[in-house]
């Protein structure tokens, strides 16, 4: 779609004169401003804003009540389709209009989205974790009563009414006990270090710990995912530690991604600063370590190779902790191990694996079915066989 089209369906739009497919096409197009850049480049900047504020005018009219669907777009290798053909992404509270709103509840509009063909549907997952005390006792956490879990070296371990574990250092010890949360596949948890750092787990990841920091940093490890928001404390150093790399940090927040499946270990920060390590033979030390800022996100390939830092989508980094999955610019294989995580599936592909690539917002919320819907959109075949999902490619 070039710009004369585009400009011909907003002045329909302006008009009351548009169809329901160029209404829903306008929708999605906000979101990709930053996406189409080849489409915008031309505009000059009122223009841009103009156009922003007028579809922005049209979403917020539907979220105050107005009848119509929410949508949202996933989009095949960024070319621009025929609005009929775009259907956009679906309304089923899976996708929202703008994601500093709470979260949409399901509404109506499913029954006109291609069904993915499914057996059964399998839920999401949910908050679920187990505790390794340091006598090697395992507690599952989901199924424990709220108040005190455990006293351990003079720290309390409490679980609260709303779900999260906290360790509290009621009295000083010289010994010092080590402690790991492990979450599953389907599981995510949070908890609270008896420094006040909080941490999020995401699925199938774990956190090692002392329950007390008594030495003169405070050292941590984990596996899969976490996002941490440590306190500040400028004489104890905090640092993550994760396969081949080393993250410190005095007092920020910052997300680690470090799945053995993904085909790097991603640290991006959001606020603060952080340096971070590679713990493998580099042999050039200026590319073994690198400093980040604000919106940056460090990329380790491998103990022996250089970190490389880059521009980071902070919204993508952290959908998982707010509760909802971002795709941008990614293909079907990152899309299924995140989903496989969540909702505890293995993955089988049959016939040659799309290249293509995808940009969506979808809730964590909706059962699996609401993600093969979305992909369903997109001519992406999928079925579910038991906790299995098949991705039928051509």
């Amino acid at each position: 779609m070039d710009k004369k089209d585009l400009l011909e369906i907003l002045k329909k739009y302006r008009l009351g004169t548009a169809t329901r497919e160029e209404v829903e096409f306008l929708l999605a197009y906000y979101d990709l401003f930053e996406v189409e850049e080849d489409v915008i480049a031309s505009k000059a900047a009122a223009e841009v804003k103009a156009l922003k504020e007028d579809i922005r005018a049209g979403i917020n009219e539907k979220i105050t009540g107005k009848p119509a669907s929410p949508v949202r777009y996933i989009n095949v290798r960024f070319k621009w389709l025929a609005a009929a053909s775009v259907l956009l992404i679906v309304a089923i509270g899976a996708v929202l209009y703008n994601l500093r709103q709470p979260a949409v509840q399901s509404v109506a509009a499913v029954n006109d989205l291609p069904a993915a063909p499914t057996v059964n549907d399998i839920a999401p997952g949910r908050n679920q974790a187990m505790l390794t005390l340091a006598d090697g006792s395992v507690i599952a956490l989901d199924d424990k009563a709220n108040g005190v879990i455990s006293q351990q070296q003079g720290t309390l371990v409490k679980k609260t009414a709303d779900g999260h574990v906290v360790y509290t250092e009621n009295e000083k010890s010289a010994a010092m006990a080590i402690n790991t949360i492990t979450t599953p596949n389907g599981g995510q948890y949070q908890l609270t270090l008896s420094d006040g750092t909080n941490v999020w787990l995401n699925a199938a990841s774990s956190i090692t710990f002392p329950t007390s920091f008594t030495a003169a940093a405070r050292e941590v490890q984990i596996t899969g995912e976490a996002y941490f928001e440590v306190a500040r404390d400028k004489r104890h150093p905090f640092k993550v530690i994760s396969k081949n790399q080393v993250v410190e940090v005095l007092g920020t927040h910052f997300n680690v991604n470090t799945y053995p499946d993904e085909p790097a270990a991603k640290t991006t920060l959001l606020e603060g600063s952080v340096k971070v390590n590679c713990t493998g033979g580099v042999k050039n030390k200026a590319t073994s370590s690198k400093v980040l800022v604000p919106g940056q996100q460090s990329v380790v390939t491998g103990s022996k190779e250089p970190i490389r830092v880059q521009s980071a989508d902070l919204e993508e980094a952290v959908a998982w902790k707010n509760g909802y999955f971002k795709f941008d610019r990614v293909d079907i294989q990152t899309i299924m191990r995140q989903v496989a995580r969540w909702y505890n599936v293995e993955v089988e592909y049959r016939g040659r694996i799309s290249d293509d690539v995808f940009v969506g917002k979808i809730a964590r919320s909706e059962n699996v079915s609401g993600v093969l819907k979305i992909l369903a959109l997109s001519k992406i075949k999928t079925s579910i066989e038991g906790r299995k999902i098949i991705v039928l490619n051509q």
